[in-house]
């Protein structure tokens, strides 16, 4: 379960993310790719170390009682294929995501913590299978200053592969969209070089990739050994305001220097990894 705590920090940044992203669709009749977060993948020649799927849906203005909070869990679970599998209920929500103790029966555990004051309510529930992808779901409701809000994440962290990143991403719409349209999706992947690449080295990388699917520069930062580059691309339909500009693909890279490795990451739209 070591990998769990980056999905309590997916979540957190997502969150924060949310606000301040509004989605927009983009109107180009540019040739499309059917996953172009896969063809970067794939045309960066890195190893894949994990890929993770993050989809949330907003209902704003919509307080949900208790038993909804429930019976919304119970519905997800079923429809993520974990109504079958043992409850272990943790009193602490940190144990969730910094708990080492980990067996290889964890994958007949779904772990769960559950919260609920007169303000908030809330359920995470998690799991990691015998591959080590793990998934969580999170649902929350909770009224806070007369402003009422509720939440569903799904989060898939799928461990040494990608291939099937777009079939999970449809699967969580369809089930978030049960129950509303206001749906937000990131896809973050993650791979390494067994070597040590230069800034130029990194930025050329870089600029080969976006130019494989169109796409054009928004904005570059970077240090002797790390390099993050904003970009927008016709391939991908949707886009999101940053700034004043649109945004809908992330590629950053950098240097471990205890791993001798170099690390890739590319997203859709923003990186929300720690990195």
């Amino acid at each position: 379960m070591k990998k769990i705590c980056n999905i309590g920090l997916t979540i957190l940044l997502f969150l924060s993310f949310f606000y301040i992203a509004s989605a927009i669709t983009s109107s180009s009749n540019e040739t499309t790719i059917d996953s172009p977060i896969e063809f970067i993948f794939a045309k960066s020649g890195a190893d894949i170390l994990e890929s993770n799927i993050n989809t949330t849906l907003e209902v704003p203005n919509t307080l949900w009682t208790e038993e909804e909070v429930y019976k919304i869990k119970e519905e997800i679970k079923k429809q993520l294929g974990l109504d079958n599998i043992k409850e272990v209920r943790l009193e602490d929500e940190d144990q969730l995501f910094y708990n080492n103790g980990a067996t290889e029966k964890d994958e007949n555990i779904l772990f769960i913590h559950e919260f609920s004051d007169c303000y908030m309510k809330q359920i995470i529930a998690t799991n990691t299978d015998k591959n080590g992808d793990t998934i969580t779901f999170k649902v929350y409701s909770a009224e806070i200053q007369e402003e009422k809000t509720s939440y569903i994440i799904i989060d898939i962290i799928q461990n040494k592969r990608y291939k099937e990143i777009v079939e999970k991403s449809n699967q969580n719409q369809l089930i978030l969209g049960r129950y509303g349209k206001n749906i937000e999706t990131t896809i973050n992947l993650v791979g390494t070089y067994d070597k040590k690449m230069s800034w130029e080295e990194s930025k050329e990388k870089i600029d080969q990739l976006i130019d494989s699917v169109k796409g054009r520069k928004v904005e570059e930062v970077g240090q002797e050994l790390y390099i993050s580059t904003t970009a927008y691309t016709p391939i991908i339909p949707e886009a999101i305001h940053y700034g004043n500009n649109k945004v809908n693909l992330h590629l950053a890279m950098r240097y471990n220097h205890y791993e001798g490795k170099t690390y890739l990451y590319i997203a859709n739209p923003l990186i929300t990894l720690t990195y």
